[in-house]
């Protein structure tokens, strides 16, 4: 966190996408979807943030007013969020309960379909891919959880996620304000960058293998120790997201290393 100190009170500022609360990241959802120049964007991001008239924010001292318009570059960087800010969603009466941070709670199945959802989204900019992606994530919450959480280890409140429910989750999502969805959008964003990091043995040998889809799909395969039948794949798929990650991230390691030789051999 940043500080200034205007007229002897001292307000706080965000200098990293962690450290945004709720309302904070909706607001910044909301800018994105706006035509405003990078500076437009500094100064009302910064009126909200330090919940100040632009009166007041212009006895900041010149310098410490450039130190926090430049604290906010993180906000054209690459996103890097992977605190849930939005854990339940509601509809009408309706409530969605979403992922941990940091996704912890994902299975590798439901991961792998929004992450296409996400790409598609990208890429077209239509919304149908984005209220899918929210859908896939944000379900009911499982039946009497009040009573089973102090019964079990998982800890995740939603239900199991299956496709034939969907496309009704995704009707009601429709309903949700832009903003919310976007802010979704950007917080999976920032947990696949995190994942790319920790994880780089899989992103380099997803890339190795052609389309994105197909390359979930024979990392999938690899992990089942190159079986296809539907009770090894599931099993895969239904896994925690992490502990498929450190799986396939240590046969792409050893696959790399493999090849690294070969090639070193090769080359003598």
């Amino acid at each position: 966190m940043n500080q200034v100190e205007i007229d002897g009170k001292t307000y706080f500022m965000p200098s990293d996408w962690n450290e945004l609360t709720r309302k904070q990241v909706l607001f910044v959802s909301r800018l994105f979807q706006g035509q405003l120049t990078i500076i437009d964007f500094k100064l009302r991001a910064l009126f909200k943030f330090l919940s100040v008239s632009p009166k007041v924010l212009k006895r900041i001292h010149p310098e410490d007013a450039y130190f926090l318009g430049e604290s906010l570059d993180f906000l054209f960087k690459e996103v890097s969020l992977t605190k849930n800010l939005l854990p339940v969603l509601r509809t009408g009466r309706r409530k969605y309960f979403g992922p941990a941070d940091a996704m912890m709670n994902c299975t590798f199945g439901e991961f792998t379909i929004a992450n296409s959802l996400l790409d598609s989204f990208s890429k077209s900019k239509e919304q149908k891919y984005l209220d899918e992606m929210v859908a896939v994530f944000y379900r009911p919450r499982k039946w009497l959880w009040f009573i089973w959480k102090t019964f079990t280890d998982n800890q995740d409140p939603r239900k199991r996620f299956v496709n034939r429910s969907l496309k009704r989750r995704c009707q009601r999502i429709t309903r949700l304000d832009y903003e919310v969805k976007y802010s979704i959008f950007l917080f999976f964003s920032g947990v696949l960058n995190s994942l790319t990091k920790l994880y780089p043995y899989v992103y380099e040998q997803q890339g190795s293998t052609g389309s994105e889809d197909n390359g979930w799909a024979s990392l999938i395969i690899s992990l089942a120790d190159g079986k296809t039948d539907d009770k090894s794949l599931e099993t895969v798929i239904n896994s925690n997201l992490y502990n498929v990650f450190i799986g396939l991230n240590k046969k792409a390691k050893e696959y790399h290393e493999y090849m690294h030789k070969i090639d070193s051999y090769d080359r003598h």
